[in-house]
């Protein structure tokens, strides 16, 4: 076994094989929000997965993905245990390093039980329901200064973590224990698409949409650790091909695998 070891390394040398001794690898974290991000081991990982593992990849860097819930993503990524997350409006970490081009648009949407007489048209409608949100997400400047004033009063507001956050607040305006809650639309129309969510589909109805802010909290991210050393580097990398990929088709391919048009401008 020796002698075999040691004549393949001999031809290593002599032949000029490639032996990389240091591969580079990105870890990128995110609580589940299909379609931006999904399941970890899925053929269908999320398109804001799959931009960034082709964005990377073509610089040799590989890029892993763990679910875990967004309160420790951006903790642990601040820490350095992971290096970037996933579906970051700049309201979620605005000490985190951002790409220029965005990797995606979110349309935050209200909605509330199908028989339910509430709307949202102006802010001064929240007067009157009790919300649904997620901790630590950011929803706009407006709308993340409401949730903190009144996040003690349960009238006003209900905050929830952990995992399947989405489909809790569907369950508490069911059976109304809330009046409404906000989420992605692309998030809500890709999730109740599942035969067994047809229950859930049928019970709820749109509410009215956040307007898109003018703090860029519409676009969303694939954003990187302020502690680590080469966020810049990859933030970069992130933008340079991103715009590539539109050019060259690849980022058409990606979306179409999930039903989502593409997002936009390169630069916001």
């Amino acid at each position: 076994m020796m002698k075999t070891i040691t004549f393949i390394m001999g031809l290593a040398v002599m032949g000029g094989l490639s032996m990389p001794a240091h591969a580079e690898t990105v870890v990128l974290a995110a609580d589940e929000w299909c379609p931006y991000n999904c399941a970890p081991d899925s053929d269908k990982p999320g398109f804001m997965v799959e931009i960034a593992r082709e964005a990377l990849g073509r610089h040799g860097i590989t890029v892993e993905y763990v679910a875990v819930p967004w309160t420790r993503a951006i903790e642990d990524t601040r820490n350095n245990k992971y290096t970037g997350i996933i579906g970051a409006y700049y309201g979620d970490a605005p000490d985190f390093i951002y790409p220029e081009v965005p990797q995606g648009r979110s349309d935050m949407t209200f909605y509330v039980k199908k028989d339910s007489p509430w709307n949202f048209t102006a802010e001064s409608d929240l007067d009157n329901v009790s919300l649904g949100t997620v901790a630590d997400y950011s929803y706009s400047v407006a709308l993340d200064s409401y949730i903190e004033k009144h996040s003690t009063d349960s009238k006003r507001i209900q905050i929830i973590s952990g995992d399947n956050a989405m489909e809790a607040n569907i369950q508490k305006v069911l059976h109304g224990r809330i009046g409404a809650f906000i989420e992605d639309k692309q998030v809500m129309d890709y999730n109740l698409s599942a035969p067994e969510m047809q229950p859930m589909r049928d019970g709820i109805r749109e509410a009215g949409l956040l307007p898109s802010p003018d703090d860029g909290n519409g676009i969303v991210f694939v954003a990187f650790s302020p502690n680590n050393p080469n966020a810049q580097k990859y933030a970069q990398i992130l933008s340079d091909e991103t715009k590539a990929m539109r050019k060259s088709g690849k980022l058409k391919e990606i979306l179409d695998h999930y039903g989502v048009q593409d997002f936009g401008k390169d630069v916001p």
